[in-house]
């Protein structure tokens, strides 16, 4: 009877990716005209009055929807497996660059500072494309609740059998009964705020499961009123991995 049960969930579940996946393919055609047409329109128009606003509505809910259907589309791509990574001996001062070169002058337009605390040169297994993706996501869920003048920090550190990645704020917190369901998709903790910076409350989600596929693990600290750690562990490369690739 557990079996027959576990098999039925495991096909209830298959049945709810396919089937998001399905919609959010569909709904990229349409969105892409929208956005194409919105531009058009707000290019050819000299108004500045009430028809210029309320294009800029339609353009920004249209760039919001479109994020969402790509994120929906990421999402059962890593949760089905389907997504492929390639995991390559890459140094933790390399996937700490990326990303600090990548959001730096994002991070500071926004009245912060992104700086790499530590770094380390023992190689690990990663795909470096898809953890690029992972720091993408913590750090702009830490830029929506680090505050202006705030700093975030990079880092990274050793643990036993791989090298642990963490990205810091210095906000306001996260109250303990939301540390739990943090990386549940569609979990915000303050649903007006993310919904004002644009976000779709599935970057944290889909971080896990591409962590996951890395035999990695996931987690999130908080202390009100100090601000909140999001960090992840990779393995650490073979050695004989590492010469090869040098």
């Amino acid at each position: 009877a557990v079996l027959r049960d576990l098999t039925e969930t495991e096909r209830v579940e298959k049945t709810r990716r396919d089937f998001i996946a399905n919609v959010s393919h569909e709904l990229r055609t349409p969105l892409t005209s929208i956005q194409g047409y919105t531009e058009t329109l707000l290019d050819s128009t000299s108004e500045n009055g009430h028809v210029r606003e309320f294009l800029e509505i339609v353009r920004k809910n249209a760039a919001r929807m479109s994020r969402l259907t790509e994120d929906l589309l990421t999402l059962a791509r890593v949760e089905s497996g389907e997504q492929r990574f390639d995991p390559q001996p890459t140094t933790p001062a390399e996937l700490l660059s990326d990303a600090e070169e990548s959001f730096r002058e994002v991070v500071r337009g926004q009245g912060m500072e992104l700086t790499i605390e530590t770094s380390l040169d023992t190689p690990v297994n990663a795909d470096r494309e898809a953890i690029h993706q992972v720091f993408s996501n913590l750090i702009e869920n830490a830029m929506k609740y680090a505050g202006s003048g705030k700093r975030i920090l990079l880092g990274a550190r050793s643990v036993e059998r791989g090298v642990e990645f963490y990205v810091r704020d210095f906000g306001p917190g996260i109250p303990s009964e939301h540390l739990p369901r943090l990386f549940e998709r569609f979990y915000r903790v303050d649903k007006a705020r993310s919904r004002e910076s644009g976000g779709t409350g599935l970057g944290l989600a889909i971080a896990k499961h591409i962590v996951f596929a890395h035999s990695g693990v996931i987690r999130a600290e908080s202390e009100l009123n100090h601000g909140s750690e999001f960090s992840f562990t990779l393995p650490l490369a073979k050695e004989s991995e590492h010469q090869e690739n040098k």
